[in-house]
Order: C-alpha cells, then structure tokens, then sequence
C-alpha cells in the first residue's frame, strides 16, 4: 500500500463540509429570497388593487381647481373622509394625496388619519396645502419625484422617522394632461423584515441538524462501501499496470480478481476491468458505435438549433431569429444597401389578465394578440422579443407600404379593444410604433426611435383610458 497526500476518506470529510456549510449558506439566501418575494409580492398586489380602486372615487379636475384656487371642496371633504375610513378597513398604514418638491418639501392635499391615531389624540386631519419640511430631505424625496413622472405604479422602500415604509406611489393626471399630485399608500414592513429573519435562523439550524446527521451517516457508508473496496481495486490495478507495460501480447493483459462483493459501482467496475482485460477488441466497436451516436447527437443538435427561431408559443419568429436578422441588416447598412422600417407592438393589459384571469388566459391573450399581428402584416417577418413584445421588420415591397400597414395595425386592435361580445382576454389592445431608416443611422437609431414612439402611443392610450 502506499502512503498518499490526500487520503480519499480525508477529502470526503472535508468535501462534506465544505458542501454542508455552502448549502447552509445557499439555503439561507433562497428562504430569505423566497420569503421576500413573496411578501413583496403580496404587498404589491393589495397596494395596486388599493390604487386602482381608490383612484377611481377621486374627481382629479375637481382636486385640481381645489389645488389652485387653496379652497378645499365639498368633493375634497368627501375624499378625505373616504380616506380615513380605507386605512381602517383594509389595514393601510398611510392613504395620501402629496405634491413633492425637490428641495425636500411634500405639500399634502390629502392624508388620512387612522382610528388609532384618533385615539391617541391625534384627530385633526391635515390641512390642504400642509407643507411638511421636517419629516423629508431631498434624498428621501427623490423616489416621489421618479414617481411623479411614472404612468405607472411605483413602488419603494423608505425609511423615516416613522419605521421603515414599503410604498406605492402612481400621478393623477387632470383632464387638461397636467399631473395633479401623487397618490400614494404606505405599510410598514418591519415586521415582514423580523419575520423573514426568523424563517432564516430556523431554516438555517435545520439544514445544519440534517446536514451533520448526513454526513455522518454518509462517512459511515463510504468507509464500508466505498473507500475500503477502492483500495483493493486500487492494489490489483498497480499489479496490472507493471505486468502490462510495455508487453504486447495480449495474454499479459491480466487483472487479479480483487474480489470485491459490495453489490455497487465498484463491483461493476471490477467486472469491467476484467472483462476489458480479456476482451479489448470489444471497446474498440463500442468507440466506433459511440462515435455513431455523438454524429447522430451532433445532426439533432443542429435540428433543436432550427427550432430554436421559432417560438413555441406563438409560432412567430424567436428572439434568436431576431439577433440573427438584425445582423444581417446591419451588414446591408454598413454596405449602403439598407432600407427597412421598424415596427414594434406591445401588447396592453397582460398583467391585468393573468392576475384576474390566470396565465392561461394570458397565454391566449399573447397568441390572440400576435394573430392580428401576423394578420394585418401578412408576409412580413414577426419577432416575439419579450413576453409582450414584438417587432416587424418591413422590406422590399411592405416597406413602401409601411405607413399603411401601421395604421391597419393600429385599426384592428382599437375594434378588438372595443369588441364587449367577447371574452376579456379576447379584447386585444396593444401600443404601436414605427420608424424607418435614414443614411448615416444604426439599426439602434432606428429601434430607439420606433420604441419612443410606440411608447408615446402607449401614454396616449392610457390618458385616453383614464378619461373615459
């Protein structure tokens, strides 16, 4: 026997603990992951449904003149009652109507009191146009700020002198365009944080209890099955090699008979080592039958990398497709040979579907939408580059009908959006945009400029929609 620098029991043993502690380390970081986003999922959820409903019992022009003119209206009195009663209700921390400004003033329009501060004394409800300078800085004030200029909802985190807050924040918008003020919903969160903390000290523990119980049982097994056999399998192999060397008579490809019964992976290899011994004209066609399998392997690879363009659920042309097809534009660019416009589609109100309705549903929603699509720009190249988004390139012939198709587009999601005969998710909405391509740009120049424009549509929906 040897002596060895690294003994294979020693390496287990170290090994396992090396793996212990990291699987302690990464389940300690999924729980605590997992626990996160589940609450903050959660607490997204119930702060968007409390935006959407409590935005819709606020007359935004009505609190714009209030806002102007410093006198507040008999629809500003019904607000803020309505505001007091909602944090009771529903277990809101804060419900406000805020205007930031960047010098670390927020002037309150609205802002509920709560019954408990009622009780503590506090029952006076803040006066319209109250500028609070002591509890916000500039800093603190920035995510109001990012907000206000958000068409959607925004949510952070921020921590006062209140405890720390999770936040969602979304502008109302006057009929005239003009933001109004922000309306924003607080919860306080340091108890998720407590209770997360605390998921991630018992998951923790019990990793490490599991963990040792395991390694110790598994060192125990190694020792029997495993470490013990490999060193006989490991003498009878030195035996071989020294008579072996350099011999070429096959009748000296002999391996001593280890005798190794413990009914696993090495037994098998030392049936292996003597049937190899005897038999190596054997290994020789199972190389060859090998090599048969990896140019089979190697054919079918390339078949799954044709699949790979196209897109299982919508059978359009994939995000790798469009790598590919933007490449090839490029050299048609760099060879003055481009002309080509752009036109990308984003699907409205899939979150909407799959929160309501289940993603199933949005599923269909998805196909539905890229049938009008595929429809409307019959022969032209469709790329789904995002869950909800998709981008035509038009040449030849449909790019000089381009303008056209756009508007064809633009006509037959605003019918489908309107269609009530049918289903939810059978009402396809979706903001377009295009761009064409002029001397001296880059395929980037001319995607910015049609994404710019097809979120300029989108904005300009969403206005239309909250005035109606």
């Amino acid at each position: 026997m040897g002596t060895y620098k690294r003994p294979m029991q020693r390496s287990l043993l170290l090994s396992c603990i090396i793996f212990l502690t990291l699987m302690c380390l990464v389940l300690s970081l999924q729980t605590y992951h997992s626990f996160s986003a589940c609450f903050y999922e959660e607490y997204d959820e119930n702060l968007a449904h409390t935006i959407t409903g409590v935005e819709h019992r606020i007359d935004v022009d009505d609190m714009q003149e209030c806002v102007r003119t410093g006198v507040p209206s008999e629809k500003h009195a019904e607000v803020q009652a309505f505001f007091n009663e909602y944090v009771d209700d529903y277990g809101l921390d804060y419900l406000y109507l805020s205007i930031p400004h960047e010098n670390g003033t927020m002037v309150s329009i609205v802002a509920s009191t709560s019954e408990a501060e009622r009780e503590a004394g506090d029952s006076e409800d803040w006066p319209m146009l109250y500028e609070d300078d002591e509890n916000y800085t500039p800093e603190s004030i920035k995510p109001y700020l990012e907000a206000w200029d958000s068409p959607d909802v925004t949510y952070f985190e921020t921590d006062s002198d209140w405890g720390l807050c999770y936040t969602a924040c979304k502008p109302l918008v006057a009929s005239d365009g003009e933001t109004v003020a922000l309306l924003c919903a607080d919860l306080f969160i340091d108890s998720m944080h407590d209770e997360i903390n605390r998921h991630v000290v018992q998951s923790a523990l019990l990793s490490c209890a599991i963990g040792v119980s395991f390694v110790i049982l598994l060192m125990f097994w190694l020792r029997h099955d495993v470490t013990l056999p490999i060193r006989k399998l490991e003498r009878s192999a030195r035996n071989f090699a020294k008579r072996s060397h350099k011999r070429r008579d096959p009748s000296m490809l002999l391996f001593d008979d280890p005798h190794i019964n413990t009914q696993n992976e090495i037994e098998s290899l030392s049936d292996a080592i003597l049937q190899m011994s005897k038999d190596m004209q054997a290994y020789v066609a199972d190389i060859i039958q090998a090599e048969t399998r990896a140019r089979s392997a190697q054919e079918e690879a390339e078949g799954m990398s044709r699949i790979a363009f196209e897109d299982s659920l919508t059978h359009v042309r994939s995000k790798a497709a469009y790598t590919r097809a933007v490449e090839l534009i490029k050299e048609d660019i760099d060879a003055g040979r481009a002309e080509f416009a752009v036109i990308m589609v984003d699907l409205n109100n899939l979150k909407y579907v799959n929160d309501t309705f289940g993603h199933e549903s949005g599923d269909k929603y998805i196909v539905g939408g890229c049938g009008i699509i595929s429809e409307v720009l019959d022969g032209v190249p469709v790329y789904r580059t995002g869950g909800d988004e998709f981008v035509a390139v038009l040449q030849g012939e449909h790019y000089g009908r381009c303008v056209a198709l756009l508007k064809d587009l633009q006509a037959r999601f605003a019918v489908s959006q309107d269609d009530a005969s049918v289903e939810p998710w059978e009402r396809y909405s979706a903001a377009c945009g295009m761009a064409k391509y002029r001397r001296g740009e880059s395929y980037e120049d001319v995607f910015a400029r049609a994404d710019h424009t097809m979120y300029r549509n989108k904005s300009k929906m969403k206005r239309r929609a909250s005035r109606t």
